[in-house]
């Protein structure tokens, strides 16, 4: 199956798009070496887990992310890493380190070269889907148990990063407050913070726009 970078507005309605559900979902092989499968639905924690649970606290879950602008204008490289707060930070450093490394290609809607931290692993593109739409992720990084997923968006960033904001609860007027700016080979990108209740795993990725 050939599938081509999103374009949202040629799929479904952006506000079906708007509440898609993110972290990797499915649409059936292809042979094209993309690995595919469903996204479970709803904010519940796996059973057993303590975070999100009672006494978790409002920070429970945090949404680490890294926005580049890249090509015309809107569009943007996002990597976007998600999950309980104390694994998220026990991985920060590295995460980090890896943002300052990306750089864009000549065709910025190529994906971006990068240094890959030790521990985290390269898995290759994802595809995912809920109620019949598909979003593909242009590579996937994993560290212990978790995914930083990447992806080439349209739309802007800020409407993205006000639906991560709601992904994870974070409090009103979070998403304005969540960014601070710093340089990676030449591009000036934003690194995103935000903390809250909800857990976002299970939920969509940055797909406010497109065309």
């Amino acid at each position: 199956m050939n599938f081509a970078r999103v374009r949202l507005w040629h799929l479904v309605p952006f506000a079906l798009v708007a509440g898609l559900a993110l972290l990797p979902a499915g649409c059936g092989g292809g042979g094209d070496g993309v690995e595919t499968y469903d996204v479970p639905k709803g904010n519940e924690p796996p059973p057993g887990s303590k975070i999100g649970g009672p006494g978790a606290g409002a920070d429970g879950y945090r949404i680490l992310g890294a926005m580049y602008p890249a090509g015309e204008k809107g569009w943007y490289w996002y990597f976007k890493f998600a999950g309980p707060a104390d694994k998220i930070a026990a991985a920060e450093a590295g995460f980090d380190e890896m943002a300052k490394s990306v750089k864009l290609q000549a065709d910025p809607a190529k994906l971006p070269t990068l240094e890959l931290p030790k521990g985290w692993t390269r898995t290759g593109p994802k595809v995912v889907g809920s109620g019949g739409v598909q979003v593909r992720f242009e590579e996937v990084l994993t560290i212990g148990g978790l995914e930083c997923t990447v992806s080439y968006v349209g739309g802007g960033a800020d409407g993205n990063l006000g639906r991560w904001a709601g992904q994870v609860g974070a409090p009103a007027g979070a998403a304005a407050k969540a960014t601070t700016e710093f340089v990676a080979n030449g591009v000036k990108a934003l690194r995103v913070d935000l903390r809250g209740s909800k857990n976002p795993l299970g939920k969509g990725g940055p797909m406010t726009g497109g065309k």
